[in-house]
């Protein structure tokens, strides 16, 4: 096993610890997502059979919210976890990603769902399509510079392991960091046959999700005792 070393153990180990929390959040709310239905506009139809949307959506966003703390909390943790300039570039690549990404689950959640509900595709077309082509700028921001930073991760770990990890839980992560570009090229260029592999992302957050555990545990062992300090 690979001994993990940090400047700051208690800023790791609180990021390990949200981001095992915000990876499940997110997993939970993708298991209930609809298939994108060809493209990255948001469809009325989806969304009026699709009850549970705003719920999803909320989810998803505090996942995201927290998947930024827990990546910033990693980049002061410092140590191990930015001793190689594509590890410093993974977290910070997911931190700023995120930033911008949460703005889609946001609008999906407290926006779209609500604009349907009143009609608004039908009745104020302009107003519905403006917040869909906000949410797609913000996953045009987001979305690619966050999975540059996972798929980062996870290969690197691979590559010249690091972490320690189980070489299958490594291969693992970097197999489904792939798989998870798989939706947005597909929207992108009209292979919507691709647009399944959305559901990628969510073995892809849970892998993420583990190696925060797996980061926290190594930096409660560097505290003192153990302490919660």
């Amino acid at each position: 096993m690979t001994s993990l070393s940090f400047r700051d153990p208690a800023a790791a180990r609180a990021g390990g610890y949200v981001l095992a929390l915000a990876t499940l959040l997110i997993a939970v709310g993708l298991l209930f997502h609809p298939v994108p239905a060809g493209g990255f506009e948001e469809r009325p139809s989806v969304l009026q059979n699709t009850p549970w949307w705003g719920p999803i959506h909320v989810a998803i966003a505090a996942g995201f919210v927290l998947c930024i703390l827990g990546t910033l909390l990693m980049l002061v943790a410092g140590g191990s976890l930015t001793r190689a300039w594509t590890l410093a570039l993974a977290w910070g690549a997911m931190t700023v990603g995120m930033v911008f990404f949460t703005g889609v689950a946001l609008i999906n959640g407290w926006v779209m769902h609500f604009l349907v509900g009143r009609g608004a595709p039908a009745t104020d077309p302009v107003l519905y399509d403006a917040f869909n082509r906000l949410l797609i700028g913000y996953g045009w921001l987001g979305n690619p510079l966050f999975l540059v930073g996972v798929t980062t991760l996870a290969l690197s770990e691979v590559w010249r392991p690091w972490l320690g990890l189980p070489r299958w839980i490594a291969w693992l992560g970097a197999a489904t960091s792939v798989l998870s570009w798989g939706r947005g090229i597909g929207s992108a260029t009209g292979l919507y046959f691709l647009e399944p592999l959305i559901f990628a992302n969510i073995p892809a957050f849970l892998w993420l999700g583990y190696t925060g555990w797996f980061i926290a545990r190594a930096a409660r062992d560097q505290s003192v005792g153990g302490a919660w300090v």
